[in-house]
């Protein structure tokens, strides 16, 4: 993941987040799904072939249900339900 604005450390920049994602989807009614969702993004760098990370410069999302999301979180969280339908269509699951 690249950051939309580089983190600057020490005068080294910082401009990959490595990830951890965690959703739970489930639905409250037939047409109304809601999730629980869980982000950590922690800003990375390369030297050479290290990858240095800032651990204490992360930062975490969650969010235990879709009605406490704003519109990115919403938007976010239906384009990860939708990637995760086609694999699910594409393994015949």
């Amino acid at each position: 993941m690249n950051a939309s604005t580089p983190l600057q450390i020490d005068g080294k920049s910082y401009d990959r987040y490595s990830m951890t994602l965690a959703v739970s989807g489930r639905y409250t009614a037939p047409d109304q799904p809601d999730a629980s969702v869980v982000l950590t993004l922690t800003p990375i760098r390369f030297e050479g072939e290290d990858c240095i990370a800032a651990q204490d410069h992360g930062h975490t999302i969650l969010f235990g249900t879709l009605a406490s999301a704003d519109d990115a979180e919403r938007l976010a969280v239906s384009e990860v339900q939708a990637a995760l339908q086609k694999f699910i269509h594409s393994k015949g699951l």
